[in-house]
């Protein structure tokens, strides 16, 4: 099987449904999270050294894993994106056995995650990957813009900052690759966030006190 073919053409796929279902709402599960999550589950599976079949498996759900934003609700969008990856790489002559570990992979980052193997362990890390960069306030901005345009209603920052603040306290990287390059970051982003949390909590003192 010819996996770097079929893969650019999932990738000239992929590209070509974001462009047709542009949404505004959705500032945060687009296609350019989506080429994070592939750009990075590709260089993990460097990483491990994989095999063709095995980087070919973890590729194509990081291309797939969220195109079920755009066919219905956030809920149940893992389970339609695994869905398409299926259907569409059935039309190529895809193997089922391997549709079946691609679907896998996406069902994988269903929160909470529970990967059962080194592929799962690299999607779902690869999907949380912002977690622990740099990059990690502004996507966390955009996330919440696309619940609050979802919902139709303002969220408060400070009700979304205990809700990030439960989340990264919770989450830990499936992968020794993302424990080692990521954990650090993800500690001083948890840190910043709780300095925040505190500045606020001492204003809301202080404001009563007067």
């Amino acid at each position: 099987m010819k996996y770097t073919e079929i893969l650019n053409v999932v990738e000239q796929y992929i590209e070509q449904f974001y462009g047709a279902k542009e949404d505004s709402t959705l500032t945060f599960h687009n296609f350019a999270h989506t080429l994070d999550v592939v750009t990075h589950a590709a260089k993990m599976s460097h990483h491990y050294g994989l095999n063709d079949r095995d980087t070919f498996i973890v590729v194509a759900a990081a291309w797939f894993h969220d195109t079920g934003y755009y066919t219905g609700e956030p809920s149940g969008h893992e389970q339609r994106g695994a869905d398409m990856a299926a259907g569409f790489l059935r039309e190529l002559g895809v193997r089922e056995e391997l549709i079946h570990e691609i679907q896998k992979c996406i069902m994988a980052t269903v929160m909470p995650q529970k990967p059962e193997n080194l592929l799962q362990q690299i999607m779902c890390d690869a999907d949380l990957f912002h977690f622990g960069t740099e990059q990690f306030s502004e996507r966390d901005m955009l996330m919440h813009e696309e619940v609050e345009r979802k919902m139709g209603c303002k969220i408060d920052s400070g009700k979304w900052r205990k809700a990030t603040i439960c989340l990264l306290e919770s989450h830990f990287f499936k992968t020794g690759y993302g424990r080692e390059l990521l954990e650090f970051g993800k500690r001083k982003n948890l840190e910043r966030l709780k300095r925040k949390e505190e500045r606020g909590i001492l204003m809301k003192t202080q404001s009563t006190n007067i």
